[in-house]
């Protein structure tokens, strides 16, 4: 067989359902439905932790993000944590598009080409300030279409993110990295290589040329849409609703057509995101690379967008931790299969690695999946372990916060919060939540019985003897991993 590739495509922030294999049935994705129908389809797949730095160094070190050090966003890593590409010995690796681990216009850690999307962190996370300040890719390519950005910082100028969700189709980000991805294809053809792709979207700002795709009167509002968090409940959800509620990120999330409005382009979003799938899947039988090359498409996290009232990630709850995930492996034929059970995204460098036949073991803290991929080891899922770190700047001391809190919010934050508050929780494959945070608001839901994690268990005296058996599970995963966090 010829040399094998792989391209590896992830979005920001997008939840598992809204895939048709995972239960869409409302987002019109016909590509990744196509995609899905020649895929090992993982539906229970989750984050090492649903924030994007941590997740995406996870993506790419197949480490936990208390060991590659990236626990919140904005934080740099360390050029001696390797990645994937540094692994990948005579491949030619490229990056497309948000990075977040750093300098995102420099290229780093083993990849040979670079095109990047975003000047928004370009000050926030800049690794090497002796480093000229230079603008992205993207914004050279809009330069070049004729357009001015319309942001100042100092003699710094860039096109803020608002900007272009507003430039047209053929200009905007995922387009921009479909011709560069076609591009790279046809300059790479004869030889093995890895393409690592990300989209921002349906990351914030929620918006896209497709903003008027769906008919916000014509949006169902999630199942538990109405489930309102009582006094016992951990503040930062009851925190986070408020916030929403009051502000939201273009508008107030006062009532149901403001959520049905910021569904719509939530939803928008993603089908801008499959167009695109769809073009760089063309392309790569255009240049005929299908039959030798792998896909893999995943996600760095969900969102909350409408259940329970909360937007966004940073929770424990299925649609932010949860994330679609799919390889299509062409040498192991195209029909559908589908695996159900818990998985972590902590496995996908060793799986990448076995697939392109190449040594993984001691590499990294996943396991290879590439065994049930490939149908030589049966798969019922394995007990998942996520992390979460609770720094109390991202619940009320960032300026966007300012003037928000109510006095029951304020006291029961600044007592419980005072310093960052590490969270662990394990998910096991009999469907058990346990989740243990430093401020004591442990938590345990049943997932068979209860889907909507609405009833949490924990204090329950009947569901004592499964709260020692699942602290043990973590107990024991964190001594495995090296993790020190302490929970009473």
């Amino acid at each position: 067989m010829e040399h094998r590739n792989v391209v590896f495509i992830f979005t920001d922030q997008q939840r598992y359902d809204t895939l048709s294999i995972n239960g869409n049935s409302s987002v019109h994705t016909p590509n990744l439905d196509a995609l899905a129908e020649e895929s090992v389809v993982f539906r229970e797949a989750y984050a090492a932790q649903p924030v994007c730095t941590p997740s995406r160094a996870t993506i790419l070190t197949g480490l936990y993000p208390h060991t590659h050090g990236l626990v919140k966003n904005n934080q740099i890593l360390d050029r001696q944590v390797r990645c994937i590409p540094e692994y990948l010995e005579g491949f030619h690796c490229g990056y497309m598009g948000k990075w977040h681990l750093g300098n995102e216009t420099q290229a780093q850690h083993g990849f040979d080409e670079w095109v990047s999307i975003e000047d928004y962190y370009y000050r926030r996370i800049r690794d090497d300030l002796s480093i000229p300040e230079v603008n992205c890719s993207y914004h050279h390519f809009l330069m070049d279409q004729g357009f001015m950005p319309d942001g100042e910082d100092g003699e710094f100028r860039f096109f803020t993110r608002d900007f272009t969700t507003r430039v047209p189709e053929r200009c905007s980000k995922p387009a921009f990295l479909a011709g560069e991805t076609d591009r790279f294809f046809r300059e790479n053809r004869d030889r093995p290589f890895a393409l690592y792709l990300n989209f921002l979207e349906p990351h914030p700002p929620y918006r896209s040329v497709y903003d008027d795709l769906y008919d916000p009167a014509e949006i169902e509002l999630p199942s538990d849409f109405d489930f309102e968090f009582d006094d016992n409940a951990p503040i930062k959800y009851r925190f986070k609703a408020h916030y929403a509620r009051t502000r939201g990120r273009h508008f107030p999330l006062e009532d149901e057509w403001a959520w049905r409005k910021q569904i719509a382009r939530y939803r928008g979003c993603v089908t801008l995101i499959d167009k695109y799938v769809g073009e760089i899947l063309s392309s790569l039988a255009r240049h005929g690379l299908d039959q030798n090359t792998l896909v893999v498409f995943t996600s760095d996290h969900g969102d909350m967008m409408g259940d329970k009232k909360l937007l966004g990630k940073g929770l424990m709850f299925q649609q932010s931790a949860r994330v679609p995930l799919m390889f299509r492996v062409p040498w192991l034929g195209l029909d559908q299969r589908i695996l159900d059970g818990p998985v972590n995204l902590v496995d996908l460098v060793p799986t990448i690695l076995e697939a392109l036949q190449l040594p993984f073991a001691g590499k990294t803290q996943g396991e290879t999946r590439y065994p049930e991929i490939s149908g030589e080891r049966s798969f019922d899922g394995t007990d998942v372990f996520i992390e979460y770190h609770e720094d109390p700047q991202d619940l009320y001391r960032k300026k966007k916060y300012s003037g928000l809190l109510t006095p029951e919010l304020e006291e029961p934050l600044r007592r419980l919060y005072p310093n960052p508050i590490e969270e662990r929780t394990v998910i096991t494959k009999d469907r058990w939540r346990l989740s243990l945070t430093q401020t004591g608001e442990h938590e345990l839901y049943n997932l068979n019985e209860d889907p909507l994690e609405h009833n949490n268990l924990y204090w329950d005296p009947n569901h004592a003897g499964v709260v020692v058996e699942l602290r043990e599970k973590i107990r024991s995963w964190q001594l495995e991993t090296g993790d020190s966090a302490t929970f009473e």
